[in-house]
């Protein structure tokens, strides 16, 4: 698991779309589509039911989500803190 995946993941559920996710991240909606299951099987755990139309997150997938932002925030502000560092 990496951040590009947990971004990936985070805009798919944003989007509720795996092909318009798959776009913001430039790749295919079949590797979107493949990474999802991959992270799925690592959790161990559906994040997506995919039965709806538009399908929905899982509670559990609710729950990814919420986490995965939060972390994928606080990178972002990490890394803007330690670029506004260099040369301070």
């Amino acid at each position: 698991m990496n951040l590009e995946t947990l971004k990936l993941y985070c805009d798919i559920a944003r989007l509720r779309s795996f092909s318009e996710g798959a776009a913001l991240n430039r790749v295919s909606q079949s590797a979107a589509s493949q990474a999802i299951q991959q992270l799925e099987a690592g959790l161990e755990v559906l994040l997506i039911d995919r039965s709806k139309r538009p399908f929905m997150l899982t509670p559990e997938g609710q729950r990814f989500y919420e986490g995965s932002r939060d972390l994928l925030d606080g990178f972002e502000k990490l890394r803007a803190s330690v670029a506004s560092s260099v040369g301070s």
